[in-house]
């Protein structure tokens, strides 16, 4: 059964002398039929029940209304207690009315806790509900008290009830009949504002849909509302020939709109600038850019679109601007092979050609293996020696045509673990600048570590990190490696450079750390689409964000640079 509150700031009663007598003030409101007004809250209850019953009426009551005496009638009585008398003629039943104590003298900070207090007790009515709806009386109280209300009302509204009439009493003096106005629109207008800035965030129009459910509008603004929602439904469905298409309507429908004298069309035309601002750098120049696209998605909180659009698009984007050379032959039999599987060319070089050779991949896990093996062992004897061990793994790699250099940087990793196990004090102090070599280990381990308190038992917890918990392919997260293997993800991309499956235009090295960066931001792609219970390389979204950024960023200063 459908239920009906009320929600009102309650006005002080209005006296006039008539006769060397004091009575109340009287006034007639051309929509509220029978007798005339007493208190000024009194039409919107009256204009109200002449429609439907009200269940409920919540009442803010300031000190004024709750001390101030009025001496009229012969009695004496608050403005509060006349004003409830009064009501009651009209509805009866003394559960249909509450009262909340309002302090005009108080702070901010204290006027917010009372909107927030009203708005708790008007869901405490409410309950799971699905049926009341709010109505409002903006008449009554000091000037500001209008605010309060709107936004209570907004608060109220956000948590899930129905908002119905917002009037306002319109008195027009003593002469004339006033009144009672509904004032929805000025009420909706916080909801257009709403729109607008949920659309400027973050590409949705649920809450312009909202506000323009009913209205009549101009065909300027229907083509631009039908654009926005374009995008907001390409935004969420992530197809990408939707989402080219749509950018490229907003832009035209933005740059084109020219408002008429509608009232709607006014309105939005103060919130265009807005949207063209903050949208210029996906929707200008009017061509499309997957990097900007991307990016925007990035900046606005899309994370798995943006992680989509970046696995799907990244190669195409670099065949189409050039990077990925092929001969007309080999295009030709990518183009065939690709549409046999419904895919695109260069996403279709990247997941699914598959070098001839495997030295590169067969180097990587003799690479790998030797350091999850070998090297512990090693630096256990306590003897270590870096030429030595090197020699040993280039021995191994010799038949593949590959081979370790003597790397600066791995030198030092693997010389600074064999002076920890010689020192297990060194793992006291896990900020000192002598562990750099090994940060990316000991940061891994960062929270078992500084639950032990002494060098051995520290040691203990990196010895087991190698026997048991880093596997083969972990080891490139941790080491800096070989030449061949300082690209990891990008070694199947590297042997079919090699190959000659394809050419680039640009330096060999920022072709592999271009490609290396996609695949590992493609592998957090595949753990959040199969919701695998294992962590990604990434832990926290602003990681995330920020190596997908830098790699946006790399790829655009490369293009520049040609």
């Amino acid at each position: 059964m459908d239920k009906n509150i009320l929600l009102l700031f309650l006005s002080d009663v209005k006296i006039k002398k008539v006769d060397d007598k004091i009575v109340i003030s009287e006034t007639d409101y051309e929509n509220v039929a029978g007798e005339k007004t007493q208190i000024t809250n009194e039409s919107a209850l009256r204009y109200l029940l002449q429609n439907f019953l009200i269940d409920k009426i919540f009442i803010f009551a300031s000190k004024k209304v709750r001390a101030n005496i009025l001496n009229v009638d012969g009695k004496a009585r608050t403005h509060l207690q006349f004003s409830l008398e009064r009501l009651k003629k009209f509805l009866p039943d003394d559960d249909r009315y509450f009262v909340f104590e309002y302090d005009e003298d108080s702070t901010s900070e204290e006027n917010l806790k009372s909107v927030a207090k009203m708005a708790g007790f008007i869901q405490e009515f409410v309950g799971s509900d699905k049926n009341v709806t709010l109505h409002v009386d903006l008449t009554g109280g000091m000037r500001h008290i209008n605010m309060m209300m709107l936004e209570l009302t907004r608060l109220l509204e956000y948590s899930g009830l129905k908002i119905g009439k917002i009037l306002y009493s319109n008195y027009k003096g003593a002469e004339m009949p006033g009144t009672v106005e509904e004032v929805q629109n000025i009420y909706d207008l916080f909801q257009l504002m709403a729109g607008v800035e949920e659309f400027v965030n973050f590409g949705s129009v649920n809450a312009l849909d909202i506000y323009y459910k009913d209205k009549k509008i101009s065909a300027p603004l229907k083509k631009l509302l039908d654009a926005m929602k374009d995008f907001a439904d390409a935004i969420k469905l992530c197809h990408y020939g939707q989402f080219s298409a749509a950018i490229i309507n907003l832009h035209d429908a933005v740059k084109d709109f020219k408002p008429t004298d509608d009232v709607e069309d006014v309105l939005m035309a103060t919130f265009i600038e807005r949207i063209r601002k903050d949208y210029a750098n996906l929707i200008f120049p009017r061509e499309k850019d997957d990097l900007r696209v991307i990016r925007w998605c990035l900046d606005n909180d899309y994370l798995q679109q943006a992680l989509i659009l970046y696995t799907e698009r990244i190669p195409e984007y670099l065949g189409e601007k050039g990077v990925i050379v092929l001969s007309a032959e080999q295009m030709k039999n990518l183009k065939r092979l690709a549409d046999r599987d419904r895919l695109q060319p260069f996403f279709y070089l990247f997941s699914q050609i598959k070098p001839q050779g495997k030295s590169l991949d067969e180097g990587r896990k003799i690479f790998c293996k030797t350091i999850k093996n070998d090297t512990w062992s090693a630096i256990k004897a306590k003897a270590f020696n870096f030429d030595e061990w090197l020699a040993i793994l280039n021995q191994k790699l010799a038949p593949l045509k590959l081979y370790c250099p003597d790397e600066k940087e791995f030198r030092k990793q693997l010389e600074t673990l064999a002076a920890i196990f010689k020192d297990p004090k060194l793992l006291l102090e896990l900020s000192s600048p002598e562990l750099e070599p090994v940060r990316k280990i000991l940061a891994a381990l960062d929270e078992e570590l500084k639950s032990k308190k002494w060098g051995n038992e520290r040691l203990k917890i990196l010895a087991k990190f190698f026997n048991n918990k880093m596997v083969d392919d972990d080891v490139p997260d941790y080491f800096t490696g070989s030449g061949f293997m300082k690209y990891p993800k990008a070694l199947k991309i590297h042997e079919l450079l090699n190959e000659g499956a394809f050419a680039v235009s640009i330096p060999k090295e920022n072709f592999l750390s271009i490609v290396d960066k996609y695949f590992r931001i493609k592998d957090e792609r595949n753990h959040s689409a199969h919701a695998r219970e294992d962590f990604g390389e990434f832990r926290t979204v602003d990681r995330l964000r920020e190596f997908m950024h830098r790699a946006i960023k790399e790829i655009e200063e490369i293009l520049s640079a040609q």
